[in-house]
């Protein structure tokens, strides 16, 4: 017959089962780059064709402007090649912008993750904020931003990625996870 397996609530609560509780957003690398750059791809690939198909309908009225149609057939093929431009149009940005936003949040977490290995797997805030810092400056200096629009750039990454990496940590801690400068503090509280 079939076997029974007994689970206790103390089975559940023992920290030492979960062996993911020192990852970020609880995944291991892997799985978190996949997951994050997939969520991205999608996210971008939605903005991309609408923002495609929005501004090829606008053109495609521009360039169409000087010679709308006069019959009830002209405005049928008026509108039916309107939508195939717009959605081929759509398609192609969608396509773009996806890639765009999956490579920026992969070099994000890629280099977070990278940098947590060159610390010595060490997991905490400053690894977030210093690929955040230099996403941000790669970004800035790509897109060949003026220097206030640098400095604001640059700022508001690095900002985002402090606030990134405290919540991720206050994350770990709460399940019962290593974040070091944590534990030094409840340390000191208890003694």
């Amino acid at each position: 017959m079939s076997e029974s397996i007994t689970i206790t609530a103390n089975s559940i609560d023992n920290p030492e089962t979960d062996v993911r509780r020192n990852e970020r957003f609880h995944l291991v690398p892997r799985k978190r780059l996949e997951a994050l750059v997939t969520t991205s791809g999608l996210i971008g690939a939605m903005i991309g064709f609408y923002d495609g198909v929005k501004i090829s309908s606008l053109r495609y009225l521009t360039e169409n402007a000087h010679r709308m149609p006069k019959t009830v057939g002209g405005w049928y093929f008026y509108h039916k090649k309107k939508n195939y431009v717009m959605i081929v149009a759509g398609v192609k940005k969608a396509i773009t912008t996806s890639f765009k936003y999956g490579a920026a949040v992969g070099g994000f977490f890629g280099l977070e993750y990278l940098l947590d290995i060159s610390r010595g797997n060490t997991i905490d805030f400053f690894n977030t904020t210093t690929a955040a810092f230099l996403t941000s400056t790669f970004y800035a200096k790509y897109n060949k931003l003026s220097s206030m629009q640098t400095r604001k750039m640059i700022f508001k990454g690095t900002a985002l990625g402090l606030t990134l990496g405290l919540i991720q940590d206050y994350l770990i801690h709460a399940r019962k996870g290593r974040v070091w400068y944590l534990d030094r503090y409840t340390q000191q509280k208890l003694v």
